[in-house]
Parts: C-alpha cells; sequence; structure tokens
C-alpha cells in the first residue's frame, strides 16, 4: 500500500513502482537461460544472431586477403596417376606463377593465418557443445539422392539428427524439408539466412561445404555427401579412436596425391612424399569444431578462393578437383593432428560391353579397425604380400556416385554403361565385382539400397515433388527393377 498524500505525488510513486516493475521483470526473463528460446531465423536456424555476426567477422577476413593474383596457369595436362605406397615418384609441378605473385599469395595466406591464431580474434564458432550429429547439403536436383542415402543411415539404427544445408530458398522444397525430413529427424537449413543473397550466389556448390560445417549446430559432425551413406551406426566413429584422439578424420581416394609443389612454397611447409598417403575422397569426413575451428575457418578461405587458386594449387586440375583437398590442407598448414585412413578405397560394379568393369560405387573403411592396425604397425609395411594376410577393416560406407542414383535420371539412361542394365540390355545389378569387396559387405546391402529407392521414388510422387512435376510412372518403374533385377521376376509377382 501506498502512503496517502496528494494525487500528483501518488501518481509519481505508481509511475516508480511500475517501471521498476516493468525492468526487474526483464531481468527475470532474460536472465534466465529456459525463459526464452533461442532466437530462430525464418528457416529455423539456431543461435541466428550469433551465426550472423560470427560470418560478418568471417566475410571481412575472407575479402580483405584475397591472393592479389591472377588464377595460376597450368602448363599441361595432369596425369591421374594411382596412388601406390611403395612409389616414390617426384611431384609433378605443372602450375606457373610469377615468383612475385607467389611472394603476393604467400603473404595474404599468412595474414589470413595470423588472424586465425589470434586470440579475440572475433572467430569463434557458434555451437552447442557437446551436440553430434551428421550434416549434408542438397537442392531440388538431389533431394531424391539425400533420402535413399538418409533411409539406408537410418538403417543401421542410428537417429543422430541431419542437417542439410541448402544454398538459397530457391533450393527449398517444402514437400521434403517439412513433410519428409522431419520424420527422419532431419531438417533443412538455408545459409543464405546467413551469408546472404550475394555471397551465396558467388560460391559453387562444392564450395558451400566447409561452410555448411561452420554454420551447422553440431560440435561434433559427420559430413555425409547426399550420395554416401554408412552400414554401421555412426555415433561408434564419434565415440571412438581415431576420433577421439585426432579430432578430424578422413578417408583415401584412389589416386595419387596432385598438389602443386607451389602450394607448400606459399604455406611454408615441406611438401610431404608421394608415397606417405593418397589423396583424399570427399565423400565423408569425421571432424570436431571445438579441436579444429581453426583448421574449418582456413579450409573455408582455401574454398572462397578454390576455383580461381587453391582448387588448382592442391589438384592441379586432377581427378576431383574441389574442395576435397582442402580439409587436410589447412589442418597442416596449421600443424593441427589428423588421421587420414589408410585402407584402400575399393571399387564396385559390373563387366560392360568391353569386357572391362565399370565403377559405380565406391566402400570406406572403418577407421577404428585401421587405427588398430595402423598402431601395430601393419600399415607400415611396404610388402604387398604381407599387407595382403593382414586382417583388413569392415567396411563402413558405401558412395554410389557414378552416377549418383536419381530415380528419374536413372531409368532414362539409354547409354551403354547404365548401371541398372547388363551388357544384353536386361535389368541388372550394378554391384557384381570385385566379389570380395561386394560379399564383405556381409549381407545385400545393394538390395537395401533398391528398396530406399522404390521408397523415395513413391513417396516423392505420393508428396506431388515439384520437380517431377508432368514426369510419371517413376515409383511403377523403381518396382519393376527391384522385382527384375533382384528377385528374377516381374512386377506382377510372375
Amino acid at each position: 500500500m501506498f502512503p496517502r498524500g496528494r494525487p500528483i505525488q501518488r501518481l509519481i510513486a505508481l509511475t516508480i513502482f511500475l517501471i521498476f516493475l516493468v525492468v526487474g521483470s526483464r531481468r527475470i526473463l532474460w536472465g534466465s537461460s529456459t525463459a526464452l528460446p533461442r532466437r530462430l531465423s525464418p528457416g529455423g536456424i539456431p543461435n541466428f544472431e550469433g551465426q550472423v555476426r560470427f560470418w560478418n567477422n568471417l566475410r571481412r577476413l575472407l575479402e580483405s586477403n584475397p591472393p592479389g593474383t591472377d588464377a595460376p596457369k597450368r602448363l599441361k595436362k595432369t596425369e591421374d596417376v594411382l596412388f601406390n605406397p611403395n612409389a616414390d615418384s617426384s611431384r609433378a609441378d605443372l602450375l606457373y606463377i610469377a615468383d612475385s605473385d607467389v611472394r603476393r599469395i604467400q603473404k595474404a595466406h599468412e595474414k589470413v593465418v595470423r588472424k586465425i591464431n589470434a586470440e579475440n580474434s572475433g572467430l569463434d564458432l557458434v555451437y552447442n557443445e557437446g551436440k553430434r550429429g551428421i550434416i549434408s547439403s542438397s537442392g531440388k536436383k538431389y533431394f531424391s539422392t539425400l533420402l535413399i542415402s538418409l533411409r539406408m543411415l537410418r538403417r543401421t539404427g542410428s537417429n543422430l539428427p541431419m542437417e542439410v544445408f541448402l544454398a538459397s530458398k530457391e533450393e527449398y522444397e517444402f514437400s521434403v524439408c517439412r513433410k519428409i525430413l522431419p520424420k527422419l529427424n532431419a531438417r533443412c537449413i538455408v545459409l543464405s539466412d546467413i551469408l546472404g543473397n550475394d555471397a551465396v550466389s558467388h560460391l559453387q556448390s562444392y564450395q558451400l561445404k566447409p561452410f555448411a560445417m561452420l554454420f551447422s549446430s553440431f560440435e561434433e559432425l559427420l559430413w555425409l555427401d547426399a550420395d554416401c551413406f554408412p552400414l554401421h551406426d555412426p555415433i561408434e566413429l564419434l565415440q571412438s579412436k581415431p576420433f577421439t584422439d585426432f579430432g578430424l578424420v578422413t578417408w583415401p581416394d584412389f589416386w595419387a596425391s596432385s598438389a602443386s609443389p607451389l602450394f607448400y612454397d606459399i604455406t611454408s611447409q615441406l611438401a610431404p612424399r608421394l608415397s606417405e598417403r593418397a589423396s583424399t575422397e570427399g565423400g565423408q569426413l569425421l571432424i570436431s569444431k571445438r579441436t579444429h575451428a581453426k583448421t574449418l575457418l582456413l579450409a573455408s578461405y582455401y574454398n572462397y578462393y578454390g576455383p580461381t587458386h587453391y582448387y588448382r594449387l592442391l589438384s592441379q586440375g586432377g581427378m576431383g578437383e574441389g574442395d576435397k583437398e582442402t580439409y587436410l590442407a589447412a589442418a597442416t598448414a596449421l600443424h593441427q593432428p589428423f588421421y587420414a585412413v589408410n585402407q584402400p578405397v575399393r571399387s564396385m560394379g559390373h563387366v560392360n560391353a568391353n569386357g572391362d568393369m565399370t565403377g559405380y560405387a565406391m566402400v570406406q573403411y572403418s577407421p577404428i579397425e585401421d587405427y588398430r592396425l595402423t598402431s601395430m604397425g601393419l600399415y607400415g609395411l611396404k610388402d604387398a604380400d604381407a599387407l595382403e594376410n593382414t586382417e583388413t577393416p569392415r567396411p563402413f560406407f558405401v558412395h554410389p556416385s557414378h552416377p549418383k542414383i536419381d530415380p528419374v535420371d536413372i531409368f532414362n539412361r539409354n547409354d551403354a554403361n547404365s548401371p541398372i542394365r547388363g551388357v544384353d540390355g536386361k535389368p541388372s545389378r550394378a554391384w557384381l565385382m570385385e566379389r570380395e569387396t561386394v560379399e564383405s559387405l556381409g549381407r545385400d546391402v545393394e538390395r537395401e539400397f533398391w528398396m530406399e529407392v522404390l521408397w523415395a521414388a513413391c513417396k516423392l510422387e505420393e508428396v506431388k515433388f515439384k520437380p517431377w512435376k508432368g514426369i510419371e510412372g517413376t515409383c511403377k518403374k523403381a518396382l519393376v527393377h527391384l522385382n527384375e533385377a533382384f528377385y528374377g521376376k516381374g512386377s506382377d509377382g510372375g
């Protein structure tokens, strides 16, 4: 109760009381960690304001330190050489950059590294501590491929959340992002909500990968290309060595490294021997943002200037030129630890009209078992016979990337190298060779895969997937192929 007094005094006292009440209420609300949810962007991005602030700081760093030169000139075509741990040939030197330009690129690189290493750099990543998950990228063209892979992931029993990054709102598809993905514990995040339309418009699809990792809400994550899936629950990879020891794990490609010696000059490193490790296959990658934030920041710089400079410096036009080499390159430039799986990638395919094998899918192996064998010194052996008699890690990932399986496109292919047709033109399995590799999967994975192709085809027809407007019969075609190629009977069951 207020004491009696003149009306004006009572009014002043009441006003002061209300001000204290409102201010105090605000302090209670804003001081509580559970009173209000984190602000969400229109696309549902957690920590949206913090992400935008971080991007503004990162963009200033990227744009204020361009290489400052014309693109490196490639003097001749790169030869794609299969990796051989026993061959220690010299590194190909196929680029020309004037000495003055090398120094200019080197100076810009040094400034970026210095800023990344500085305390109070303003480049602290925004993520939910302790949160684990899977991230990928897609768009209207690859949503069907992504759904097949996501369903294969869920077959392992994994319920790890997935964040699917889209470049812009033009790639957003309501039927997938709002109707299908949430039921599979996945959601879409539109990068242009954070980066802005202008920045995204200047980035090609494979340049977006490091930015998806940077802006994911996960602290520890598994990156999967839209066409790559695990055979086992990937949570074990996040909970075990080598990931828990190194914080960054990569897998090998078929090819020897084709990085230019100039890259190592620019980054002030000694070039590793070609026999040390294969080039990187980018279908899957494990990384901790707590331990390797700096690696991701520098990788974003390499990718931001990838098409003009760093992709060529890291591959010289070699097979699969793009972002795939930038993560180990950034880690080595910053002297951060990493583990590169030693077990060679293997291919699955079938015989083509020329009698040769056409590969349609890659198989990658468990880093846990690979690390155990490496720790025993077995991968230090150069003797092929000795290696042949050692234990092989179990297969862990399948990457059907040649071609990516889209239910519409795959049935429109009439070329001789179609993965769903044999040399006689009849429906066929794609993964028939090498038999040892196929059998090592432990179950009929290709049949499971085609069951999910069927599911995706029928589901997308059901929800009237806009990119398939005017296209009919894909669900039925998938059913016919599944029955004929895997069960040896027609669509009517006969």
